[in-house]
């Protein structure tokens, strides 16, 4: 944890301004979703870069990452819930692998390479293959004392389409398929890179949260829950988000600063993606939460009402 800062709040003092991460609405590319919007040619002002991210699940789930924020103050009590409604969470099974995994009790601790801008090309595929490994020999200890299935994720690059088992993408910004255990940055990553000492870090980060929910058997689980696809799909984006921002606060060498915590708040008050990644409001509950966060449990979305991932 990052010493000499205060706790971030996640209330609604968010006095700078970032523009939203962009892309697909989140939900599966057979429903005919456009393409996500193509990033600025020109480079974008101070705090204005747009990043998406996606994870692709089984042939052709895209999701793109969006930021998320709730006063956590503001949480309804938990408890067992059962139903789909808009107010409720999927029922609770003592050991279920989504609101009762594992993993949640568990801390992340550990040092990744230093997080910064890049000029080169070389200079961004090493920070992204670095922090990869990193992040592996952080999770794979977790991952197996949780008795999930640890599998050391493969990357590629890409320019702006590319195939995978999961399916071709077009103009999609990152993205995970669960089918080969791969991370996919195009190159608009590492164009958008030099804007931000985070910006590498964030995407990956991100991603590699999403090969956590496959070793941890996520995805299979919420196949089967009986609410609408757009909530699981949230649910599911939410929690790596949140989880992106507690490893950033419990990784101590990315040395956040005070600067880092307005960043976080900048980004987390814009969304283009309501639909597949929730609200600017979820968007700061959530990215509070992580932050704030004293184990991978606080990044629960699953526990939670359909509401608290709008």
């Amino acid at each position: 944890m990052t010493q000499g800062l205060p706790p971030l709040s996640n209330g609604p003092d968010v006095g700078h301004f970032l523009p939203p991460r962009f892309g697909s609405p989140g939900l599966p590319a057979q429903f005919g979703i456009p393409a996500p919007l193509s990033p600025p040619r020109q480079p974008p002002s101070p705090g204005r870069f747009l990043v998406v991210v996606l994870v692709v699940i089984g042939l052709v789930a895209a999701v793109l990452q969006t930021l998320p924020v709730f006063d956590t103050a503001l949480s309804e009590p938990a408890g067992t819930r059962t139903g789909t409604a808009a107010g409720t969470a999927p029922s609770f099974r003592p050991g279920d692998p989504l609101t009762d995994s594992k993993i949640y009790p568990m801390q992340v601790k550990g040092s990744c390479p230093a997080a910064r801008s890049v000029t080169t090309r070389e200079a961004y595929e090493a920070q992204v293959s670095s922090l990869i490994d990193c992040l592996a020999g952080i999770f794979k200890p977790l991952v197996n004392q949780a008795g999930g299935d640890f599998e050391t994720a493969q990357h590629k690059f890409y320019g702006r389409s590319t195939s995978s088992p999961c399916g071709s993408e077009q103009d999609a910004y990152a993205f995970y398929c669960t089918r080969d255990a791969t991370l996919y940055f195009s190159d608009q990553v590492f164009e958008d890179s030099q804007y931000g000492r985070l910006m590498i870090a964030d995407v990956v980060i991100h991603e590699y949260g999403h090969h956590v929910q496959a070793m941890m058997g996520m995805f299979e689980a919420a196949d089967g829950l009986s609410e609408e696809k757009a909530i699981t799909t949230r649910r599911e984006e939410l929690q790596v988000f949140c989880w992106t921002y507690y490893v950033f606060a419990n990784v101590e060498s990315f040395e956040l600063s005070a600067a880092d915590h307005s960043y976080f708040r900048d980004v987390w008050s814009h969304t283009d993606d309501p639909v597949g990644h929730g609200s600017v409001k979820a968007q700061q509950y959530w990215g509070a939460r992580g932050l704030n966060g004293t184990d991978l449990g606080a990044c629960n979305t699953w526990k939670e009402p359909a509401s608290r991932v709008r």
